[in-house]
């Protein structure tokens, strides 16, 4: 989804009130979904190849190493998420967002390799909105909020544009090395997986983006144990940038660009900057994590 209306500025200041509201309010059941988010795993052929690139999301692969397994639960979650986007004229206002976010709760080499992907994310509190809210206001934000749940064993899925004309996006490997693919089209989510240790409440939050794209042709496949024509998975997950935040209740992730990256052709400027009608958008995501209902599958 690209096109999000101009918000007013004292319209933009009543959202951003409502949501910070929100940042700080318990929630007992579930609310209404939004057209960015699928509930349910991308639709992938079962038949495709187990490789790199098969998308494989839903409950954490490995329970959080400051837990024990059997303290690490999956359960029903709602999710607040807050999307906000920033015209970029000669100031890249998400930078300063950074300055009220701690980054520092995933591995430092990893941190840095999402940033030599264009990527940022770091954990913020009820206690930083104040501070970012400012910087949204002073970069005469668009923002949209919206709530989601999701169903046990699934991820949260963010879809955050369309590709529709030929996109080459870079991914720089942990050994420095740049690989380019090109899209003729698909789509370009962020996979939120999710546990949460039952001791702390904490919330241990996983990030992979993909492109998913699926061929035009169906080819004849066994899949379930008849024989089907199924489209072939010609997308990409990028596994080698998943990255794991343990949130705490009062606690968000946010997600945004690094605009230290020269060229715009990495991941995280492909996936958190756009162009519209000649101008230039930077997004910032702040998802809150709200577990609810029974302690349903325990590890």
């Amino acid at each position: 989804m690209c096109g999000v209306s101009t918000i007013q500025a004292r319209y933009v200041l009543l959202l951003l009130l409502a949501v910070s509201a929100s940042l700080s309010a318990g929630c007992d059941s579930p609310r209404a979904g939004h057209s960015w988010f699928r509930e349910a795993e991308p639709e992938v052929p079962a038949a495709a190849a187990a490789t790199d690139e098969q998308p494989t999301f839903g409950a954490l692969a490995a329970p959080s190493p400051d837990s024990t397994a059997d303290a690490i639960v999956v359960v029903q979650m709602l999710f607040d998420v807050v999307r906000v986007e920033m015209e970029i004229d000669e100031i890249h206002h998400s930078d300063k967002t950074w300055n009220h976010v701690d980054e520092l709760r995933c591995d430092p080499a990893r941190i840095a390799l999402l940033r030599r992907n264009g990527l940022r994310m770091g954990v913020a509190s009820e206690h930083d909105w104040p501070a970012l809210r400012a910087i949204f206001e002073a970069g005469e934000a668009q923002v949209l909020g919206a709530s989601h749940t999701v169903g046990t064993g699934h991820p949260l899925t963010l879809e955050l544009d369309q590709i529709v004309d030929d996109e080459v996006i870079f991914l720089t490997r942990a050994d420095d090395r740049a690989v380019g693919t090109t899209f003729d089209r698909g789509a370009k989510y962020l996979h939120l997986d999710y546990a949460v240790d039952r001791h702390t409440g904490d919330t241990t939050l996983m990030v992979t983006p993909e492109i998913h794209r699926l061929s035009r042709a169906k080819y004849w496949r066994s899949q379930g144990g008849a024989v089907q024509r199924v489209p072939a998975y010609r997308g990409k997950v990028y596994h080698e940038l998943t990255a794991s935040m343990r949130v705490s209740p009062g606690e968000y992730l946010v997600i945004g660009p690094d605009n230290a990256r020269a060229g715009g052709l990495c991941v995280g400027q492909k996936f958190l900057t756009r162009t519209e009608r000649g101008r230039k958008y930077e997004t910032v995501l702040c998802i809150t994590p709200r577990p609810f209902g029974n302690e349903v599958t325990q590890r």
